[in-house]
């Protein structure tokens, strides 16, 4: 064995580990300035469950005749949030990248320091969800039955801490997935995405008229209605997970040039 092989392994296994140990820093720069992932949303999160919370109000008190335990009222102000992180996690591509990449992270260590902050992030969502839900619960919706987290689909099959799960899955899912979009526009012009994005859009038209064609929507109907808060964030952690690999692949040629 010579010198230059021992020397080329050498250098082989320093590129392979100093990538991975530049993913805790990579995972930091996520959050040098917090108004991106934590206090936009939150400040979202906050803002419009108040504002639902006085809108339901005004409702209340503008239908003399409701009895509030027998007709309680189910918004979705809680996707605000949700939405606010989404494009968030676009935002950190066509912004915090370019920065990563002048301070010499490879695309590798950034891409996974960002997941990995998607997964906190995503993973306080879930537990401020739960948190809004248990609110709701214990004063039977402000004293008016009114609930905006604490609904059926999220918190009756798997209970509190389910919705949770399942809010947190749906954080993650969009967030990557919006990612992954945002790595798309990066790497291609603004035709060439926009004519990718129909296209998605046309054979996702495609699938569902198939699936309708075969099933019907009754089918459909009570699939929906057998799933879980539990397989429901199952379905979207796989989802999480196929379009991360894709948001990889797609930006692990990228250049600095924006």
């Amino acid at each position: 064995m010579t010198a230059a092989t021992l020397d080329g392994r050498t250098v082989a296994h320093s590129r392979s580990t100093s990538w991975a140990t530049r993913i805790p820093a990579a995972f930091r720069l996520q959050f040098i300035v917090p108004t991106n992932l934590i206090i936009v949303p939150a400040v979202v999160f906050v803002l419009v469950w108040a504002v639902s919370i006085g809108i339901t109000l005004w409702i209340h008190a503008a239908a003399s005749d409701r009895v509030a335990a027998e007709e309680p009222m189910y918004g979705g102000a809680s996707q605000a949030a949700v939405w606010t992180l989404g494009f968030m996690a676009a935002y950190t591509v066509t912004q915090t990248m370019p920065f990563a990449m002048a301070l010499s992270f490879s695309r590798r260590t950034f891409v996974v320091g960002a997941y990995l902050a998607f997964v906190a992030v995503s993973a306080g969502f879930g537990v401020a969800y739960t948190l809004a839900a248990w609110i709701e619960r214990a004063t039977n919706g402000f004293g008016i039955h009114a609930y905006q987290f604490d609904t059926p689909f999220m918190t009756s099959t798997n209970g509190l801490l389910g919705g949770g799960v399942l809010a947190g899955a749906l954080a993650l899912a969009v967030m990557v997935v919006t990612f992954m979009f945002a790595a798309v526009f990066r790497r291609t012009s603004i035709l060439t995405f926009w004519t990718l994005l129909v296209a998605l859009l046309a054979l996702l038209g495609v699938v569902m008229l198939l699936i309708v064609q075969n099933v019907g929507w009754s089918g459909i109907g009570s699939w929906f209605l057998r799933q879980t808060a539990l397989s429901g964030s199952a379905y979207l952690l796989a989802a999480a997970v196929v379009a991360g690999v894709l948001g990889y692949l797609i930006l692990r040629r990228d250049t600095p040039a924006t």
